[in-house]
This record gives C-alpha cells, sequence and structure tokens, in this order.
C-alpha cells in the first residue's frame, strides 16, 4: 500500500512538472539572454583570436541566420568550441566561446539583458536562435 501511495505521489509530481514547463515558452536569442559587458568581452576576444582567420561578416546578416534560425545556442557553441581557434581548436575557456556567443548576438542586434550566456552546451541548448516578429 505504501509502495502505490509513494508511486501516486511521484507520478503526480511528475506530471504538475510538466503541466508547469508546458506553459513556458522556450527561451529565444531575442529574450535577452546576454549582457553588454559579455559581448564586449567577446568582441575583445574576437578581436584578439579570431580576426587572424575571420571577419565579423561571417557571423552576421541573413547568411549566418539562415544557418542558425531554429537552433540552439547549445548547437552553436559546440561548433565554434570544438573547432575553433582553426589553428588551436578548443583552446580558449568555456567562457571566453560564450564571451564570443553573445559577441555574435550583439552582431545581429539581439537586445542584451541583466544575465550572462552560461558557458556550457547543456544550459545553453535551452536557447533558440529566432527572432521575434519572424
Amino acid at each position: 500500500m505504501r509502495y502505490t501511495i509513494a508511486m501516486l505521489g511521484i507520478w503526480i509530481a511528475a506530471l504538475a512538472v510538466q503541466v508547469s514547463l508546458a506553459g513556458q515558452s522556450p527561451k529565444t536569442a531575442s529574450d535577452g539572454v546576454y549582457s553588454a559587458a559579455q559581448a564586449t568581452r567577446g568582441q575583445a576576444v574576437f578581436e584578439g583570436t579570431c580576426t587572424a582567420c575571420h571577419d565579423t561578416a561571417r557571423f552576421t546578416g541573413g547568411d549566418f541566420m539562415k544557418a542558425w534560425t531554429g537552433k540552439s545556442l547549445g548547437e552553436l557553441f559546440k561548433v565554434v568550441s570544438t573547432t575553433m581557434p582553426e589553428d588551436n581548436p578548443g583552446s580558449l575557456k568555456a567562457q571566453q566561446y560564450a564571451d564570443v556567443l553573445a559577441y555574435f548576438l550583439k552582431l545581429n542586434e539581439f537586445p542584451s539583458g541583466n544575465e550572462e550566456l552560461p558557458s556550457s552546451a547543456e544550459e545553453l541548448n535551452g536557447v533558440k536562435i529566432e527572432k521575434k516578429g519572424r
């Protein structure tokens, strides 16, 4: 009997969490998910490390948005952190990669907010690259 009551309690709790999450809309890059200070740090990293091979145009505008709209920031983080810099992939700290992503968001005119992007792909998977109203 205790087992049945315990299992019923677990089932009800799981259902409550599911209902609660169903009412939330997923976070998007339009929700101010990075801070202005983080984007500034990302710009410094980009200018000091990335501009030897890349221009910012590669990470802005229609082509960038077409390639990444609907995908998560976690996916972008994985690509950038495992392939860049081209001469030494994965050599930056996780926070530096997150800062560079914040800079990319700023370049694409996503609004900044009070939070900073987390520095793990798992946490960034919950943020979709989408412009609201599009």
